[in-house]
């Protein structure tokens, strides 16, 4: 049973503005704890010092984009292989959703978000049916 508010979940995205709309549907629906990176290359600092529950992660951004970070993230291997992650992207071209389906990325949204939208999606990921949350 996942506890609702001791749930980290960690943002990745390079728009600021995006990153505290997401923080704020996070809040609404309950979840306080939560971490946020411009980068992949912060985020992957984030994953090493704190223990992310669930990372939100946009598809694009400069350098790496949310594949690239995945794809990296699964191949360190250690316990961050099995964080389930959120893709929330305006991205919808049928490449990025096959390569985030294939890499075990178990859900995705397409910008803009609702929080309703994000708990269910958190729900599937957790494996937790709606009304238990």
């Amino acid at each position: 049973q996942v506890i609702w508010d001791s749930i980290v979940c960690l943002i990745v995205d390079d728009d600021k503005f995006s990153r505290t709309f997401v923080k704020t549907a996070l809040y609404q629906i309950g979840i306080k704890n939560t971490k946020e990176a411009g980068n992949a290359e912060e985020a992957v600092e984030l994953l090493h010092s704190f223990k992310i529950d669930v990372i939100l992660l946009d598809q694009q951004m400069p350098g790496k984009t949310g594949i690239d970070f995945v794809k990296e993230l699964r191949a360190a291997g250690e316990n961050a292989k099995n964080i389930p992650i959120i893709m929330i992207t305006v991205d919808t071209k049928e490449k990025t959703v096959l390569d985030a389906k294939e890499l075990g990325i178990q859900e995705y949204l397409v910008k803009p978000i609702s929080p309703l939208a994000l708990k269910k999606r958190i729900c599937t990921a957790f494996g937790l049916k709606q009304e238990r949350v």
